[in-house]
């Protein structure tokens, strides 16, 4: 049989194969062995490799990437034509074969530089492992180098999710080998569409496989080939769990790994196409970092969705390197909503089906957040990525919760830069040809001023580049900052007490700059400190929340209760001078309120504590919006017993007590008012009745309002009960309960 005879698939495999080995003798055993029975094969691939050699000095480079892409050739080749292409690997090493501790019981998988077993431990324990053994006449220099990598990378991670390696040696042949978990599982999103998983079902596995990769980050270990196939699932007795395999293209961010050197011809074209990062695509030489693991990530959730990769695998490999590269840095990235819907019906509702949804339904879920995620996970610019796979994971976790996410539309001052992309020489040219008529009619002038201008721009430009420098320095490490308080925020989540603990004390929340990005970290942890009063970190974190608040709308932060954490922190603590500077600065920015629930919330921020004349004067107006509320209920979101509550404070500080005592009174009437609001009132009557003369009904109104606050908000040792919601209620109530006393104290001496 000639090789003409062979699928081209095949042909070309042996071909890229052989031209990857660099030894001469490993070479002819491997074509050899390949044309067993077939001399005009092998001098027909011979003639082949010979003429290569006059372009061997343009191709060197892509060494490894020609190696690469043999691999998945060989990956692909139909099972019938296996009898053909002998198997390269010697037969003492093949099923049934003993290697060390192991028998070969027979091959599940093989990569670029490897044979896998199925095999079984026959020493200290009986137990079924996976056998990974270098290929023959592949155990070059380099090959083997990259072998080690593997198994050091592997052999670092300690992760649920992450096949471990369990030993290593070498064969009889001198071959390295390793042996892992045996992984039993089938590909994620085979499993996914063979069992009809829902959408939140599929985020949750996503998230499993976020964690894997966030550890291998931690460990300095880059997968750079993350695609269905490299993850498994298993399921054993009803518990699924995802394996994260094939490090094999792993790259160390760490010098030890593998001995500091290059396992890769220049970082080129290492990885799967559809799954690619730019910069793995792009060969401009930049390095590959974490965030090229985010971008594949970003295409696994795309396909997990809607059931394909943004750009089609076949139409990638099909269309060639130079077209490939195109698209994938150049094609606009449509939406993962638009792309489905953009499908023939049939196809929609049948990938729809697989996820139990209707396909206008499937649309409308992906439509808007979930578009957000992936498009900010595959952003071209790394720098517009997720910095970590943790803050990736994050965000998927606010979806599951029904919480915001941080990914937001792209700006039009990127989408500019896109049309720049695309379009690069026709912009180029057309304002080279505007510069060339505006040099022509200045060109007099230019030739006067030419030499001064070039020192002033030579001495910008350094002064440029430095300052560029100092930048991308403090962005990084603001990156590191935001993924490890995160990572904290997401600990805290889930209960880790001890281990967010841990992290938040190596990675101080003063090492991060507030952004509306971190607001939601800020806040978490925040409520967290305060639920246990750990008031001067509280503190800490609502400060950071408040400056990230002036990066947003006013009124919209005027709605929630934001504020009202940073001045209950405050007082709390004790700090009556950071209080008043906090509520004067509340009023320069809040204040013309809009609606009754922004007047309520700014009342009772400003009013914890007694007012002059000028804060109550520009105070007056919001009173008058709050009054408003109880004329038009109904119209928008309002709490009368709050608002009761926050009027009484305001006659309360305007020397109004009888005024203060008639909110107080209706406050306490009201059948929607909470236990919390119900122990603020009752401390605020108190004062009033204090200074009325009546001291015994004040006296009485404390000890009901102890009595609330004791039996429902704090435990038999007198702290705040840690499940407890709304801290910062219970807070206010204790606040002017404090008070009351203080003014009992006065009218007693």
């Amino acid at each position: 049989m000639s090789a003409a005879s062979l699928p081209a698939e095949v042909t070309e495999a042996i071909y890229e194969v052989a031209l990857a080995i660099e030894d001469q003798e490993a070479r002819l055993i491997f074509l050899e062995r390949s044309f067993q029975g077939d001399p005009a094969g092998l001098e027909e691939m011979a003639s082949l490799l010979d003429a290569s050699r006059e372009a061997a000095s343009f191709f060197v480079a892509a060494a490894e990437q020609r190696l690469t892409v043999a691999s998945h050739l060989f990956s692909e080749i139909p099972d019938d034509w296996a009898a053909q292409v002998p198997e390269p690997v010697s037969q003492s090493e093949g099923p049934g074969a003993v290697v060390g501790r192991y028998r070969l019981l027979r091959r599940i998988g093989e990569g670029g530089c490897g044979i896998v077993y199925e095999a079984e431990q026959q020493e200290s324990l009986r137990r079924r492992v996976a056998v990974k053994v270098i290929r023959m006449g592949m155990d070059t220099e380099a090959v083997v180098a990259r072998f080690e990598t593997e198994r050091q990378a592997l052999a670092l991670m300690n992760h649920p999710n992450i096949a471990r390696v369990l030993d290593a040696g070498a064969t009889d042949a001198g071959r390295p080998y390793f042996v892992m978990e045996l992984v039993d599982g089938e590909k994620i999103t085979s499993y996914c569409d063979g069992r009809s998983s829902t959408p939140r079902e599929r985020l949750a596995l996503f998230l499993q496989v976020c964690q894997a990769i966030e550890h291998a980050h931690q460990k300095g270990i880059i997968h750079r080939d993350i695609k269905p196939s490299n993850i498994l699932i298993a399921d054993h007795a009803g518990l699924v769990t995802p394996k994260v395999i094939d490090f094999g293209i792993a790259k160390a961010t760490e010098p030890q790994l593998g001995g500091g050197g290059a396992f890769t011809a220049h970082d080129q074209f290492i990885g799967t196409p559809a799954y690619m990062s730019p910069e793995q695509v792009d060969m401009a030489g930049r390095d590959v970092d974490t965030r090229s693991d985010v971008y594949s990530l970003g295409v696994l959730l795309h396909e997990l969705l809607t059931g394909r990769t943004p750009f089609d695998a076949e139409e990638l490999v099909s269309a060639g390197i130079s077209e490939m590269r195109r698209t994938l840095l150049e094609e606009p990235l449509p939406l993962p909503s638009q792309a489905l819907a953009a499908r023939p019906a049939a196809e929609r509702a049948e990938i729809a089906a697989r996820r139990q949804m209707e396909s206008p339904r499937l649309v409308s879920l992906i439509r808007g957040d979930l578009d957000w995620i992936v498009v900010k996970a595959m952003e071209r610019n790394r720098n517009r990525r997720y910095q970590a796979v943790s803050s990736l994971a994050l965000d998927v976790q606010r979806f599951l919760n029904n919480q915001p996410v941080s990914a937001r539309p792209p700006r039009k001052l990127y989408l500019l830069e896109r049309f720049f992309r695309r379009n690069r020489l026709a912009v180029i040219l057309s304002v080279a040809f505007a510069l060339s008529i505006l040099g022509g009619l200045g060109a007099a002038t230019m030739m006067y001023l030419r030499e001064r201008r070039a020192l002033i721009e030579q001495a910008r430009l350094s002064r440029e580049t430095e300052t560029a420098r100092a930048e991308e320095a403090r962005l990084r490490r603001q990156a590191q900052a935001r993924a490890n308080i995160s990572r904290g925020a997401l600990l805290l989540s889930e209960g880790q007490v001890a281990e967010a603990d841990a992290l938040l004390r190596e990675n101080p929340l003063v090492s991060i700059e507030p952004s509306l990005e971190a607001a939601s970290v800020f806040r978490s942890l925040g409520n967290w400190n305060a639920t246990y009063g750990r008031w001067e970190e509280a503190v800490q974190s609502y400060l950071l929340l408040n400056q990230a608040h002036r990066l947003g709308d006013p009124g919209k932060i005027l709605f929630g209760n934001d504020l009202l954490l940073v001045g209950t922190a405050l007082l709390e603590e004790g700090d009556m001078k950071s209080y008043r500077a906090f509520r004067e600065d509340a009023l320069r920015r809040y204040l013309p309120v809009r609606t009754p629930l922004q007047a309520e919330h700014l009342l009772k921020l400003c009013l914890l504590t007694p007012a002059g004349p000028p804060l109550m004067d520009d105070l007056k107006e919001a009173a008058e919006i709050c009054r408003s509320g109880f004329d038009s209920r109904g119209g928008g979101k309002f709490y009368p017993a709050w608002a009761a509550l926050s009027l009484a404070l305001y006659e309360l500080r305007a020397g109004e007590n009888e005024k203060a005592l008639d909110w107080g009174q209706r406050c306490l009437a009201m059948s929607e008012a909470r236990e919390a609001c119900k122990a603020s009132t009752r401390g605020l009557i108190a004062i009033s009745e204090a200074r009325l003369g009546q001291v015994d009904r004040a006296r009485e109104q404390v000890r009901l309002a102890r009595d609330i606050v004791d039996s429902l908000a704090k435990s038999d040792d007198g702290e705040l009960k840690p499940s407890r919601p709304y801290w910062y209620d219970w807070s206010v109530a204790s606040i002017l309960i404090r008070e009351a006393e203080k003014e009992l104290e006065r009218q007693g001496r």
